[in-house]
């Protein structure tokens, strides 16, 4: 069979493309590695409000709480607290990727579980797609296969250099706010956070370009005096690329970096970028045009339209926070608390308004 379109990973951003897609009538491959969709989990799922707004037939059980305050700790310890506009949601995020390829399998999308993508190669004008179990062939090929994408090194799309690797784990404890916590020797360039599922348990992770379980450890015994292994490990590339895609090939979500640079976050926009990329392809296939001009164009340039403002802002805030020395952090903390959190207080969460 040759597919119309062959999506390459089945977490959240390839299988919302799926879905799209597949509602569109064309006939979709989705693959993903794991035989359990969602497993290993690799995101906290803190979304703000356009999340539910983008699935609004998300089961209510995926909402897992309701949080509206943020404390920002500086290295000394002190914090201000911010104030959320509009209600910000935990997801549980699993739970959220097995809706979503669910959702796909429903639309008509065909799915592939326990199969990892070797290689692909163009073939009498289409891309043939190689995995450790079969071998396929679509006139498009959609990469969804995260920060380490295997399409991406392969269709020659350099990815940034600037790479986080998350830890995180579900611990007990007091809790009531979200929680961010910052320091150059908490965690150079990042920060530890913490998301309360509820009062009693939160999910507490740290990001770190070198040695992420040293300070990952640490944190755990500076907040909640004990240790554990993480059950929850994730890439964050940040960085805007100048390509996201080649001649019948597009990237999408984290394997196209629609993230925030700042935090990591890529739920909202990855769902942003899920239907640049179906109305893309949609597009394509309309017209049997599936060229990299084309796909520059219709895809790349579309969703940079979108989403590359907030990168840039979200890149221009990192800069100015995570240049700072540790005493710097401290008076810059205490002038906020101080002089009040109202101009904070007014910035869109995903930066995508001014």
């Amino acid at each position: 069979m040759l597919y119309d379109v062959a999506i390459i990973g089945g977490a959240l951003s390839g299988s919302r493309t799926a879905e799209l897609l597949a509602k569109q009538g064309h006939k979709v491959l989705l693959i993903e590695e794991h035989a359990n969709v969602g497993d290993p989990c690799k995101c906290t799922g803190l979304v703000s409000w356009r999340t539910p707004e983008m699935l609004p037939n998300l089961p209510k059980d995926i909402i897992v709480n309701f949080v509206d305050k943020a404390d920002f700790y500086s290295p000394d310890g002190s914090f201000f607290t911010l104030n959320s506009k509009k209600q910000v949601y935990v997801l549980d995020r699993p739970g959220l990727d097995r809706f979503l390829f669910d959702s796909a399998v429903a639309a008509g999308a065909h799915a592939r579980t326990s199969e990892r993508f070797e290689r692909f190669w163009y073939n009498n004008g289409a891309v043939s797609i190689k995995t450790n179990r079969s071998t396929y062939d679509a006139k498009i090929l959609i990469g969804a296969d995260g920060g380490t994408s295997q399409v991406a090194k392969q269709a020659n799309l350099e990815m940034p250099k600037t790479l986080f690797s998350g830890l995180q784990t579900t611990a007990e404890g007091d809790f009531e706010n979200v929680e961010l916590w910052f320091g150059n020797k908490l965690c150079p360039k990042f920060f530890g956070w913490i998301v309360p599922e509820n009062k009693h348990v939160a999910r507490i992770g740290i990001a770190a370009e070198k040695n992420p379980n040293f300070y990952y450890q640490n944190f755990l015994k500076q907040r909640v005096k004990s240790t554990t292994h993480p059950n929850v490990a994730g890439i964050i590339r940040v960085g805007l690329m100048e390509d996201t895609v080649s001649d019948r090939i597009l990237l999408v979500g984290d394997a196209a970096c629609q993230i925030k640079p700042i935090s990591g976050g890529g739920i909202t926009y990855g769902l942003i970028g899920a239907q640049f990329a179906a109305d893309a392809c949609d597009k394509a296939l309309d017209r049997n045009e599936f060229s990299y001009k084309f796909f520059k164009e219709n895809y790349d340039e579309r969703w940079k339209g979108k989403l590359a403002a907030g990168i840039k802002k979200s890149f221009f805030y990192r800069w100015l926070l995570f240049n700072m020395s540790d005493f710097q952090m401290n008076v810059a903390f205490k002038m906020v608390k101080r002089f009040g959190t109202g101009f904070l207080e007014k910035m869109d969460f995903d930066l995508l308004l001014s």
